[in-house]
C-alpha cells in the first residue's frame, strides 16, 4: 500500500470529522463553533475534486469529479462525473463504487467520537482567532496510533464558527494491517480549510490537503498528496428528513 493509501485511512479517521456532536465540557468559544457546525449537519449538496500527485509532485492520472446531494435517496447521493481526467465509462463507474464500498468498510469512527474534547487546550489566543489543541483519545483506532497525532482547531472570533483543522503525525509510526507488509509512515500532515458559503449558516469545508512519506518492507520509500476541493456547493433539504427522522448527535460527512 502507498501512503497515499495510508492517508485515505487517515483522512476517514481524522477528516471526517465535521460531526462533532459531543456534549463534554469544552471551553465554550470551542464549544460554540461545534453546536454551530452540528445544526448544519447534512444540508448541503456539493462537487467534490479529488487530485493525488506522487512522492515527486507528478499528477497520478487527472482529478475525479464527484457530486453529492443528501436530498437524494442514500444509493444515489454520490454520482460520478469526471474519473481520472476523463468521461467514466461503465467500467470506470464499477471501479469508482468498488473503491467507494472499500472506503466505506475501512472507514474509522468520525473523529467527533474520538477527539478527547474534556482536555482540550487553548494553545493560542489571536485578535480574531482561538487556537486549540485536542487530544485523540488512546486505543480507539484499529490501524493508527492515536497518541503520535496533534490535532490543532482555530475557531475565528467573529463568526464563532471553526476556519481551520490542521492534523500532523508528530513521530514516526509502524502502520499496521497492510496485506502482512511491514510499513513505517514518516511523515503526515493534513490541513482541512472552511470558508463561508452563505453569512447564516456555519462555514463549510472547502479544501483538505493531505500528504504522506514513508517506507514499505523498510526499502522502498512511498509518499504522496492528495488534495480535496468543493465547488458548486448549495444547500438542501435532508432526503431522511422527508420522513421525520432525527439526526443523532454524532454525524459523520462523507467526503
Amino acid at each position: 500500500m502507498s501512503v497515499i493509501g495510508c492517508m485515505r485511512r487517515c483522512l476517514w479517521l481524522i477528516v471526517a470529522f465535521l460531526p462533532l456532536g459531543l456534549r463534554a465540557e469544552m471551553p465554550a468559544p470551542l464549544q460554540a463553533a461545534v453546536d454551530k457546525l452540528i445544526a448544519d449537519t447534512d444540508h448541503w449538496a456539493y462537487t467534490q475534486e479529488v487530485r493525488e500527485y506522487s512522492r515527486r509532485g507528478d499528477p497520478e492520472g487527472g482529478p475525479t469529479l464527484e457530486r453529492y446531494d443528501p436530498s437524494k435517496p442514500d444509493d444515489e447521493q454520490w454520482s460520478l462525473r469526471l474519473y481520472r481526467g476523463r468521461i467514466p465509462s461503465e467500467e470506470d463507474i464499477r471501479t469508482w463504487k468498488r473503491r467507494k464500498e472499500r472506503e466505506a468498510r475501512r472507514r474509522e469512527r468520525p473523529l467527533g467520537e474520538v477527539m478527547d474534547f474534556e482536555r482540550a487546550t487553548l494553545v493560542e489566543e489571536q485578535p480574531e482567532v482561538y487556537l486549540y489543541r485536542v487530544p485523540i483519545k488512546p486505543g480507539v483506532s484499529r490501524r493508527l496510533p492515536s497518541d503520535k497525532f496533534e490535532v490543532v482547531v482555530r475557531v475565528g472570533k467573529a463568526r464563532s464558527e471553526i476556519e481551520r483543522v490542521t492534523v500532523r503525525a508528530t513521530e514516526g509510526f509502524r502502520l499496521s494491517g497492510v496485506a502482512g507488509l511491514a510499513a513505517r509512515v514518516d511523515r503526515v500532515e493534513i490541513d482541512a480549510v472552511f470558508a463561508v458559503v452563505d453569512p447564516a449558516y456555519a462555514a463549510q469545508p472547502s479544501r483538505i490537503i493531505a500528504e504522506g512519506a514513508g517506507k514499505v518492507a523498510w526499502v522502498f520509500r512511498v509518499g504522496g498528496r492528495a488534495e480535496i476541493a468543493w465547488s458548486e456547493i448549495t444547500r438542501v433539504k435532508p432526503y431522511k428528513d422527508r420522513f421525520g427522522v432525527e439526526i443523532g448527535d454524532v454525524k459523520a460527512l462523507d467526503f
